[in-house]
């Protein structure tokens, strides 16, 4: 009993060669435009509780627990930017100390 020899891939005239290249793929925003449109977030909230302070403490007719309300969103996002650089700093502090 005699084996044949396997014919290489590329004399087979029915196969497709699969791409080379892949297909770009679609992204979303980066890293840093989604900083810059969390820092454009936190800034409206921050600016919308001096508002709401402002016009308490100028008399408007305004609900103090709306106030109390804005304060608090604007105190928790502070935290959460603080929060984030800190983790940033972090990781740039343990991959510049890392050993190549």
């Amino acid at each position: 009993m005699m084996i044949d020899a396997i014919a290489p891939l590329a004399a087979a005239p029915d196969l497709e060669r699969p791409a080379l290249v892949l297909p770009p793929v679609s992204t979303g925003p980066g890293f840093g435009a989604t900083l810059i449109e969390g820092a454009a977030g936190i800034n409206q909230s921050v600016t919308a509780a001096d508002a709401a302070t402002r016009a308490l403490a100028a008399g408007e007719d305004i609900p103090v627990h709306d106030v109390m309300i804005a304060l608090e969103e604007a105190r928790v996002d502070m935290q959460l930017v603080v929060q984030v650089r800190n983790r940033l700093l972090s990781a740039y502090h343990d991959i510049v100390t890392m050993q190549v």
